[in-house]
């Protein structure tokens, strides 16, 4: 078998000595790069780098200034307008809460008389109520009525009275004057004695204003929404409140409110024809049969009473009862 040597110099093959030699040429070829990095290093000018640097930082410096120095001028601005509009609230919250009313009320039957803080005095008819601002000597002093009741007005130009009721506002100075304004009555009443008054609507919007006199009565209708002011008798008008009953054409059906009112007894019409029935006359504190033997003997009427009995249930005595029919 022939047998080929193969030449091999010293220090390996040609394919040895090429790898060799390209590793020995990367080498180099990375370190003169890394030079040439190194040299741009060493050409960065440090202090323009540094004068950029500073110029950004104050900026920032100066932005930050600015925007303190304006949080300073708005907190000197809005405090004081915070402080005002929570101390306003607080004022009326405050003025709100302690503001309340003292209600008194005259029952069925009883009619009273009351005398109120600025010395203000009010007659009070029968199932009649008023509650009354405390404390009262404000701005305003505040009555609101439900019911009937008569006022003298004790004078104060600095602190004018106000009379709610029904929707309505009667503003005096220092007057005398009446107001019937029972809920289930069909009309409205005001009628003046003395000094005068300004009645006015309390709906908003509303601007409608009415000037009394003495001796004119304003009357307003619910249904209708009418009102009418004329000239009447005003003692005829305040006269309950001396416990006279007074009736000037009255009708049956507003005579038997009066006398329920007054008697706290419940009537019962039994005939229909009576409704067309006035009266006129003066009762001057009469007990209730003395007015029931009057009003039959001048007129064809005849009355029957029932009194009242005691409730098995609750205890409590029942309204006596006053049936009118003809005679």
């Amino acid at each position: 078998m022939e047998t080929k040597a193969t030449h091999q110099a010293p220090g390996g093959t040609i394919f040895e000595r090429y790898l060799e030699r390209k590793k020995i040429q990367s080498t180099d070829d990375q370190c003169l790069e890394a030079g040439v990095l190194i040299s741009e290093l060493k050409t960065v000018d440090t202090d323009k780098a540094y004068s950029a640097l500073s110029a950004k930082i104050n900026r920032q410096t100066k932005m930050q200034v600015i925007w303190m120095r304006f949080s300073r001028i708005a907190a000197i601005l809005i405090l004081p307008l915070l402080i005002y509009t929570v101390w306003s609230q607080l004022g009326h919250w405050l003025e709100r809460d302690q503001l309340s009313y003292q209600e008194i009320s005259s029952p069925s039957g009883v009619r009273s008389k009351v005398t109120l803080p600025d010395g203000t005095k009010v007659w009070l008819n029968a199932e009649s109520t008023i509650q009354y601002s405390i404390p009262f000597e404000r701005k305003t002093r505040e009555v609101k009525l439900i019911g009937e009741a008569f006022f003298d007005v004790t004078k104060n130009p600095e602190s004018p009275l106000e009379v709610k009721f029904n929707q309505l506002i009667v503003r005096v100075l220092g007057t005398q004057f009446n107001v019937k304004a029972f809920t289930d009555d069909q009309q409205v009443e005001v009628v003046l004695k003395e000094g005068s008054i300004l009645l006015e609507n309390d709906r908003k919007g509303s601007k409608r204003q009415v000037y009394l006199k003495p001796d004119q009565q304003w009357v307003f209708d619910k249904t209708s929404r009418t009102a009418v002011l004329k000239e009447v008798d005003a003692d005829e008008h305040i006269a309950w409140h001396q416990n006279r009953l007074f009736l000037n054409q009255t009708s049956m059906a507003d005579l038997a409110k009066q006398l329920e009112r007054w008697y706290n007894i419940k009537v019962e019409i039994k005939d229909q024809e009576l409704y067309k029935y006035k009266f006129t006359t003066v009762f001057d504190n009469e007990p209730l049969y003395r007015v029931i033997e009057l009003l039959a003997m001048s007129s064809p009427i005849d009355f029957r009473y029932i009194p009242g009995e005691q409730n098995k249930e609750t205890g409590e005595a029942e309204k006596s009862i006053l049936e009118i029919r003809n005679k």
